[in-house]
This record gives structure tokens, sequence and C-alpha cells, in this order.
């Protein structure tokens, strides 16, 4: 077992900066995952170019045979609003939108770690995936009904939101794991427990990994602060944030047991309000993401 230190003052500016001062623990766990794919991380820097071409993007994707199979697929969906079959990856490119197709392509790269079973979370085999694309999905159901101008990797964002949680377990042996249940029974939030037991969120050290992997800083802000989006100073938190509880909702609808989220309707309200959504339409927003799911040929299954 590692010696798990973390400091308690979080760096407030530098995109290059480490989120942490003495993240050595969490850096050397975080540093053992999979990378992205070579593809993945391709486009993640054309994302963040303004000179970036259709043609550079297609190109990219083309020769990445899963990633082109997967965002033909996806384009022909139903979900995608397609009339005529697409059957080139410039015309799928055109059809998803940049966001959707880096959002697919880094679930692609993840595949494996999103599939697999974390025991020291209670998540089974497939839960953390089936928890990452239901939020995705429900980002992109926020973005549509939001009347603020949410960044577009809100969805890669909420597809990620919970992936420091693979790195976290590495730290909670049994008696942590013990001690966060007994916390948790009193009445503690996950993230607050795991703050009381490890000194370090989930979402902190998700945001650890956005930076390793070099994602945009607007889904490391996402994705550190989405259990605490009013500690953020940008909108995507709390667009996170509300994707996070209506993926809760769907799991509740679905009597699923593969989220650990809590909030209250006043929490929920205020960050609904942040970003310009109706907080009285949660089921519609629901509705909205179970129908979006089944449309989509993810593997996954509710």
């Amino acid at each position: 077992m590692p010696n798990f230190e973390m400091p308690h003052q979080l760096a407030s500016e530098g995109a290059t900066a480490l989120i942490f001062e003495r993240a050595h623990a969490i850096a050397d766990v975080a540093a053992k995952l999979t990378p992205l794919s070579h593809s993945a991380a391709q486009l993640i820097v054309m994302n963040s170019s303004p000179d970036v071409s259709m043609a550079d993007l297609v190109n990219v994707i083309g020769h990445d045979q899963v990633l082109a199979a997967s965002v033909l697929r996806e384009a022909n969906s139903v979900a995608s609003g397609a009339v005529q079959p697409i059957a080139t990856v410039e015309t799928a490119v055109v059809r998803l939108g940049t966001a959707r197709v880096l959002s697919l392509a880094v679930r692609l790269s993840l595949t494996k770690q999103m599939s697999s079973p974390v025991p020291e979370y209670g998540l089974s085999d497939g839960d953390l995936g089936l928890m990452s694309v239901v939020g995705s999905i429900a980002a992109e159901v926020v973005r549509d009904q939001s009347r603020a101008r949410l960044e577009p990797e809100l969805s890669t964002a909420a597809l990620l939101r919970d992936i420091g949680v693979l790195v976290l377990a590495n730290f909670l042996d049994s008696p942590h794991r013990q001690l966060l249940d007994v916390v948790r029974a009193a009445g503690a939030s996950l993230a607050d427990g795991e703050r009381m037991v490890l000194d370090a969120t989930h979402g902190e050290a998700g945001g650890l990994l956005c930076q390793t992997w070099r994602l945009p800083e607007s889904v490391r802000l996402g994705v550190q602060y989405h259990h605490d989006p009013s500690s953020c100073d940008q909108l995507i938190a709390h667009g996170v944030f509300a994707a996070d509880v209506i993926a809760h909702e769907v799991a509740v609808r679905t009597s699923g047991s593969w989220s650990h989220s809590t909030f209250d309707a006043q929490t929920f309200a205020d960050s609904a309000a942040a970003i310009g959504l109706d907080p009285s339409g949660l089921e519609d927003y629901v509705d909205a993401t179970l129908t979006r799911f089944a449309d989509r040929n993810t593997g996954l299954i509710l």
C-alpha cells in the first residue's frame, strides 16, 4: 500500500501546473493506468487548436479502424437523426460534431478500464463504463436544454467524471474502506468521506489524470469539481454536476446500483440556475437520456 500524501491546498490557476503540490503517490498510480490511444490523443490536440481542418480529423479517424467503425455506427444511429445512410467518415464527423467524436474516441480508448470491476467502490463488471456513458449522454441533454453556452467538451468531462475511482481504489485497503463505509453511514457524501479518509476526492484524482493525459483544461475542471461545482468559476462544473444528477436518476429509475451520487433538490436547483437549466424538468431530462441511450449501440445494458 503506497503512502498516500495529498495537500489540502489546490492550485487555483495555471493549466500546466499540477493540481496538487505533493501528489507523488497519486501521480505514480495514475501513470500506471493505460494512456489514451494515439488517435484519441491526436484528436484532443486538434480539438484545442483553432486551425484544425476537417481533413485533419478525417485523416486521424480514418487510420483507426475501430474508431472509424464506431464513428460511422454512431452517426447512423437513430439518435443522430440521420435520414440517409452515412458511409464516409467525413460525413459522420459533420453529423456528430467534433465534441461527440472526441468523447467517443476517449471512451473507446478506456474501454478496458471502464469495464473492469472496482470492488473498493462496490462497482461490478461494467458498472463504471455504464455510469460514464450514461453521464456523457446526460451531458448532451444538459447542453441541449441549457440556456448558457456550455463548452463542447462537456460530454467528455461527464464521461470521465468518475475515472478517479480507479486511482483512489489503490489506497482503499480494508481498514480505509471500512472507515469510508462508517463515515458514509453517518451521512457523509462519497466525496466528503474520501476527503476525511484519504485527504482527496475521486474528482481531484480524476482531474490529475486529465492533466496527465493532457486533456483540455475545461475537461479537467469539469471532472475535478463535479461534486463541488460552486467551488469552480467555470460553468462546465455545473454542467457535469447536472449530468451526474440525471445519471443518478437514471440508475434509480432502472433500479441500477451503479450510481454513488447523493444530492438534494436545492443543490441541483442552484447548479441548474447557474447554467440556465429548468430544474423542474429533471424527469424529462431522464426520459431524454434513456431514449438516447436506447438508440445507441453502446454494448451496455441498463
